[in-house]
């Protein structure tokens, strides 16, 4: 009768070491699948997010040029009171194409402070009220004006970029007038969030020493009547906080606007989360064409906040008008 055989513990250690090998490289195979495709997960997504963003630029940009021809057409024919849009910057909400939502903005730039021709003591009251101390004040309407005029003493400018260099600016002051208002930031001692909270109350197209308080913004109405910083951060924010704001503004910070420059803005926001904003700057003329263009960029989004208000309400209960008032 034959012996039985039992298998050696040596073949038994290899049988359970091969399975463990096996089990770790399925595991190891199904964790790139899942990372392979998790990535590719994130990839259509961001494809599909493109694709978004990018029709909700195409739908800004034919919004902002949309509100340029009804500009030229209202104020080059003599009808300016047909203009639908207020010009002191305040939205108009409307329906664009395959479910888009948009704010259009006009802000006559004749409302705003000009930084190539403001005195020191607007530029000074614009700065403090929305942030600035007094201190900061004066120091950044000489920074300001140190950029924006022309070289008149060479040991002066030596010493201005000597205090770029120091802050570790490669740059000196421009020596130049503004070209936009973008360039403030190029300015020693612009902080970063006093730039962004001025930004939308200063202009280089109006060409004037003071503000038509009838198309300007509360909140810079607020800031030139030296109310508190406070209380324009409220207005700026679009809260009236139910107080009637401007009054006493200095007479020498007022003048009347020519109505020529104008910032054209439009934000769109679709159904699938897409987004963008868009704004030119464009001046009137008398002659042939009847508007030229003097600056087209991407702006920073303002409305977000009324635009998804508007989004939430059930449509039943609310409509919004066509952008167009003729059909796309």
């Amino acid at each position: 009768m034959g012996r039985l055989v039992r298998p050696s513990r040596h073949r038994s250690g290899e049988a359970g070491f091969a399975l463990v090998v096996v089990i770790w490289g399925l595991g190891l195979i199904s964790l790139i699948a899942v990372s392979v495709i998790t990535a590719e997960r994130h990839r259509i997504l961001a494809a599909a997010n493109m694709i978004e963003n990018a029709g909700a630029e195409a739908l800004a940009e034919a919004g902002v040029n949309l509100v340029r021809l009804e500009l030229v057409s209202a104020f080059a024919g003599g009808a300016a009171n047909s203009f639908r849009f207020a010009t002191n910057g305040a939205p108009l909400l409307c329906a664009m194409p395959h479910g888009a939502l948009a704010a259009l903005a006009v802000e006559d730039e004749g409302g705003k402070v000009d930084l190539n021709t403001a005195s020191p003591k607007l530029l000074s009251a614009l700065l403090h009220g929305f942030g600035a101390g007094f201190d900061e004040v004066d120091r950044l309407v000489v920074a300001i004006a140190e950029f924006s005029h022309r070289s008149t003493d060479a040991v002066l400018d030596d010493v201005a970029f000597g205090a770029y260099a120091a802050d570790g600016r490669a740059y000196g002051p421009k020596k130049a007038p503004f070209e936009t208002v973008l360039e403030l930031d190029q300015v020693i001692g612009m902080r970063g969030d006093l730039l962004r909270a001025v930004l939308p109350y200063v202009t280089v197209h109006s060409r004037s020493s003071g503000v038509d308080p009838r198309v300007a913004a509360p909140a810079l109405l607020a800031a030139l009547a030296g109310e508190e910083p406070a209380r324009v951060a409220q207005l700026a924010t679009g809260d009236p906080g139910g107080q009637e704001t401007g009054r006493g503004i200095p007479s020498e910070f007022l003048a009347p606007s020519s109505s020529r420059s104008f910032r054209v803005r439009a934000e769109v926001s679709t159904p699938a989360g897409g987004a963008y904003a868009q704004e030119a700057v464009v001046e009137l003329t008398a002659g042939n064409p009847p508007e030229v263009l003097r600056e087209w960029r991407r702006g920073e989004r303002r409305f977000d906040a009324r635009l998804d208000s508007a989004a939430s309400r059930p449509s039943g209960e609310f409509r919004l008008p066509p952008c167009a008032q003729t059909p796309f």
